[in-house]
């Protein structure tokens, strides 16, 4: 069985036919039943270590059986906005999730840049200062600290402690609309900053319910119902809009794989470290004999 669900199993993962669901299925659904028999005619002489890894092995097939019976769903949604389809890959069509799914936000993270402000006094500049996002710096007798930057905007956010004590959090833009009294500080240049992460803010809404509300990114699924939302991309449209694509994955069997593997893996472990202990007890058998 093992042999004929390679033959079946390598050629489809090589692209040299269609992928075919029935044979495979088949198949793995014969080497279940056949190590649960062996499994139970044989289990007075297995070790426990045997027994987990059966139990293991047969534990990942059930939970990939519950799988199949769900589905993966992919969906690109703008910012602000809502669906109450998506694209099903089992079918190969848009059908309906029965709820709407919105993106209110897609939230960016950036690596630290170089940024450089000037401060404007009476709107009169006064001096040039570079700094790094995330750090400090005294320009023009301000402590000036950058919280971040958005260089959609481009804007940067900054903490100023003034001479007086003073904190206030400011943004700072590229331009300057009108001559002001006092200090003024302007983002003169900047270095466009590397995204680190990204994560979007969700809304599931059901009719005649309050709306379920969550963040999703890539290895930080949200759960809803046995479904989890992935955040898979984000990208602009050529109209300027944002967009955040998910995949909406259900999968029963999901919990079932993963304890298969835990079983899998101490049981083999186990197997492992009793093979160990009986050829060292042989040894000293032997040796005891001669």
């Amino acid at each position: 069985m093992m042999v004929g669900l390679s033959l079946v199993l390598i050629p489809e993962s090589l692209g040299f036919w269609p992928s075919i669901h029935w044979p495979r299925r088949l198949l793995l659904f014969a080497l279940s039943i056949n190590l649960i028999f062996c499994t139970v005619i044989k289990w007075r002489r297995l070790t426990t270590s045997v027994l987990m890894i059966h139990g293991g092995i047969v534990a990942i097939l059930v939970g990939g059986a519950l799988g199949s019976l769900g589905f993966v769903a992919t969906v690109n949604i703008h910012e602000g906005s809502d669906t109450a389809t998506a694209f099903r890959w089992d079918r190969q069509e848009d059908t309906p999730l029965g709820f709407r799914l919105m993106v209110k936000r897609i939230n960016y993270d950036y690596y630290p840049t170089p940024v450089r402000i000037g401060v404007l006094v009476d709107g009169d500049p006064v001096q040039l200062c570079e700094f790094i996002t995330g750090e400090s710096l005294v320009c023009a007798g301000l402590q000036i600290e950058a919280l971040g930057f958005d260089p959609t905007l481009p804007a940067l956010t900054l903490a100023v402690t003034f001479p007086d004590g003073r904190r206030s959090e400011i943004m700072a833009s590229t331009t300057v609309d009108d001559v002001k009294i006092g200090a003024v500080i302007q983002l003169v240049a900047f270095k466009t900053p590397v995204v680190k992460r990204t994560w979007i803010d969700m809304a599931i809404i059901v009719d005649g319910a309050p709306p379920f509300n969550g963040q999703s990114e890539v290895n930080r699924p949200l759960i809803w119902q046995g479904l989890r939302f992935f955040h898979t991309a984000t990208g602009t449209d050529p109209a300027g809009q944002s967009y955040a694509g998910i995949q909406i994955v259900k999968d029963r069997g999901l919990p079932l794989v993963y304890l298969g593997f835990a079983l899998l893996l101490i049981g083999n472990i186990s197997f492992f470290i009793n093979k160990m202990f009986d050829h060292r007890r042989g040894c000293n058998s032997n040796r005891a004999a001669e």
